[in-house]
């Protein structure tokens, strides 16, 4: 009887223990996971604020040096086109000069026409708890509450 009374406890322990053992749920899903690996998005934040700014100095400065060159050269190879000898000569000269001119007056407007120019100053937290803020001339299309991304000085939708 003694021996009986000994086995019962130590049975009901195991029969315990294999029961609660198929109530253990696997952990990750049945993969591992890496010790310092996150899922989370480097450039990516929640839009804070959007704020229509101008901003000034759009252009470089150089356009009239920079259109003036294009517009030689263009003018030059144009005019080296018309006529032959000494003829082809005055006309490319001519070409080269007049293009310089042409381009020199559109290189200037496009300056003059980017000096004071609409942009938007977006205010983004991003994951990390960082903030940034970045301002672009194109128009970002977003609200404070969006989920984006920043990219090359760009915020894009996610």
């Amino acid at each position: 009887m003694k021996l009986r009374s000994i086995h019962f406890p130590l049975i009901v322990a195991m029969v315990a223990s294999v029961t609660l053992a198929g109530c253990v749920t696997p952990q990750y899903g049945g993969y591992q996971q890496r010790s310092g690996y996150t899922n989370r998005c480097l450039s990516c934040g929640v839009v804070q604020q959007v704020d229509q700014v101008y901003v000034q100095g759009g252009g470089s400065g150089n356009g009239g040096t920079l259109g003036a060159v294009i517009g030689a050269v263009a003018g030059g190879v144009l005019g080296s086109t018309i006529g032959k000898g000494d003829g082809r000569t005055a006309a490319t000269v001519v070409g080269a000069v007049g293009g310089g001119l042409v381009g020199n007056q559109i290189g200037k407007n496009n300056d003059a026409n980017n000096a004071n120019s609409t942009a938007w100053r977006i205010v983004v937290r991003m994951d990390n708890g960082q903030y940034a803020t970045v301002t672009q001339r194109e128009d970002p299309g977003v609200r404070p509450g969006a989920y984006v991304s920043i990219h090359d000085g760009h915020v894009y939708v996610r």
